[in-house]
């Protein structure tokens, strides 16, 4: 660990050179730790590009460290190659990080931060997870430089019912995540109902949290374009499967409507673009095969985002699976965004009163949700009502359109970095606004 002088001359140096720069302050300088960045499949990395777009509007140049290989050079982004997956990978996988991939990558990101810290003094580090060795690395460099750390949580560590609980991998995990809440200066999360989960399993939390929730690029172009002429509507899911996130309620619903004869298999196709796991094709193996063979399911091997984008917005209308084995809505999915910026309906398979059954309803976008706990027949009406809905696009709500627009998620983040340099990031003040969505005042 570097010693107190060296980690107090590092802060000096940075705030000397702000005080002596020819033409005025300089802009604070932020490292993104970030192991999935576009063009990374994972929907989160478009999380972290939207911090490193346009947080030097207000005030932060940004640095990314990165494991993903960058399809064309850009600014101050170091790409970091992981290491092979050798022998010491798979025992870390196996025993102690099963759902983290590259967990070795920590190693020569760690090396490589602290040669950018030496060339490239920088104000803060933002760290942002998933993968768990992003916050790992930010904490190193809280550590030994004494950064200023923001720890963002896309998905909660300890409470996440996608991570093993029990068992070694389990208690890592907590261990873990109490070091990363003892150590980081603030911690976002992406809907209300992870921070108040954070508060009630440690209370001090409250002051130095707060939610950003996802978004989406102002400047990326999604709209609905023209339908293509075909017979039958298109029921489309773009994104994998995995866990117990499965499309088996709304499937199972549509075969036994068109056995009933209420449905007509020739006027409409689920189209599933993405992996499926494993495991969901062996549960749902008779209920794909007989829907397949109607004709009103199709699987869609992984295409690139423009494509898929392009899929989309042709799409008549939209399956979101928000649905999990322990039945939490404790994120929403980064296409959800997307999703309602298409204007077409949405088929939500998710939890009663989740973020995203929240955040449907004030965007103007026509939903219809699926829970759990509904009996056969309301799924079925459910579904009845949702293939007769107009696929004639929407406007959107100006609410919607201001809150989860990326550059005014910077402009808070930025707002709230500058409270912690400030030093007053200790009680941030949050507040619930309509649908039960919370924003933060800086």
């Amino acid at each position: 660990m570097r010693s107190t002088g060296a980690r107090s001359r590092l802060l000096l140096l940075r705030k000397d050179a702000r005080m002596f720069a020819g033409n005025g302050p300089l802009m604070r300088k932020l490292l993104i730790v970030a192991y999935a960045f576009p063009p990374h499949a994972a929907p989160g990395a478009a999380r972290a590009w939207r911090f490193y777009k346009y947080l030097p509007e207000f005030g932060y140049e940004t640095y990314v460290l990165t494991a993903s290989c960058p399809d064309q050079p850009q600014p101050r982004v170091t790409y970091i190659r992981p290491p092979a997956r050798n022998l010491g990978e798979k025992v870390l996988r196996r025993f102690f990080f099963p759902t983290d991939e590259d967990v070795l990558w920590t190693l020569p990101a760690t090396r490589a931060a602290r040669r950018m810290l030496i060339d490239t003094p920088m104000d803060a580090v933002l760290s942002t997870v998933p993968y768990i060795q992003d916050h790992t690395i930010a904490y190193r460099l809280k550590r030994e430089f004494g950064l200023p750390w923001i720890a963002d949580y896309r998905d909660p560590i300890v409470g996440n019912p996608f991570r093993r609980t029990t068992g070694i991998a389990g208690a890592v995990d907590r261990l873990l995540d109490a070091r990363f809440f003892e150590n980081a200066d603030l911690l976002l999360s992406v809907t209300d109902y992870v921070r108040q989960a954070w508060i009630r399993r440690c209370p001090d939390v409250a002051t130095k949290s707060a939610v950003i929730w996802n978004g989406y690029d102002p400047e990326e172009v999604i709209a609905p374009t023209p339908i293509p002429p075909r017979p039958y509507r298109v029921i489309a899911h773009f994104g994998s499967f995995y866990g117990g996130r499965a499309p088996g309620m709304a499937l199972a619903s549509v075969l036994r409507l068109v056995r009933r004869g209420v449905l007509d298999p020739a006027r409409f196709r689920f189209r599933m673009v993405g992996v499926i796991g494993p495991e969901i094709v062996a549960t749902n193996h008779d209920l794909f095969g007989q829907l397949t063979s109607l004709g009103c399911l199709e699987f869609v091997p992984p295409m690139p985002r423009p494509q898929a984008l392009e899929a989309m917005m042709q799409s008549d209308s939209l399956l979101l699976v928000d649905n999990n084995s322990a039945a939490i809505g404790h994120t929403v999915p980064a296409k959800l965004f997307e999703y309602i910026r298409v204007g077409r309906p949405v088929l939500a398979l998710t939890v009663n009163g989740s973020p995203v059954e929240q955040i449907l309803a004030m965007s103007g976008v026509p939903f219809v949700t699926l829970t759990r706990e509904l009996d056969e027949s309301v799924v079925d009406a459910h579904m009845v009502e949702f293939l007769n809905l107009s696929t004639k696009p929407v406007g959107l709500s100006e609410q919607f359109l201001q809150e989860f627009n990326g550059r005014n998620q910077a402009r808070t983040l930025a707002g709230l970095i500058d409270n912690l340099f400030n030093g007053c990031y200790a009680g941030i003040s949050v507040h619930t606004g309509e649908c039960g969505t919370e924003t933060v005042e800086v």
